[in-house]
């Protein structure tokens, strides 16, 4: 999942955890939010001998909405924008992956449960599940491309 602007309402980090996948076990970044928007969405989903794609429509903003938002996320990558709705300067660019978070970090931030406001200009989302939430796609548009 791709946008030019990524907003996360009341994200919290619960840290790392290991889930349960198709190909066997796999360690994710999991998040918990109340809202995310998604400026410019383009999503790409491998299906057989395709990609899938969907696409919001240009300059259109996304959303996913409702109860009980869980990510479970391979990597998270974006220009930091804003934290708690203070614009940040465009010079740090993260790269969160569960390699990356320090231990001290996620235990931490996880166990103290803050709810954040955050912004990334440029992200991108390599999510291994969701669960919760209702997403809605302005001028959606699908299509398939080869593998």
């Amino acid at each position: 999942m791709r946008g030019s602007r990524l907003e996360l309402h009341d994200l919290v980090f619960h840290g790392v955890v290991t889930v349960d996948t198709a190909a066997g076990p796999k360690r994710v970044l999991k998040f918990s939010a109340a809202a995310v928007t998604i400026r410019d969405l383009k999503m790409a989903v491998p299906a057989g001998p395709q990609i899938q794609h969907i696409d919001g429509g240009p300059g259109s903003t996304s959303t996913i909405r409702g109860d009980d938002i869980t990510m479970y996320v391979d990597s998270l990558s974006g220009t930091l924008a804003s934290v708690e709705n203070v614009p940040t300067p465009p010079v740090l660019r993260l790269h969160l992956t569960p390699e990356t978070v320090p231990e001290w970090l996620y235990d931490t931030i996880g166990k103290l449960g803050l709810k954040l406001q955050l912004s990334l200009n440029d992200a991108d989302i390599d999510q291994a599940g969701q669960t919760g939430g209702e997403l809605a796609i302005p001028g959606i548009h699908g299509y398939g491309t080869p593998r």
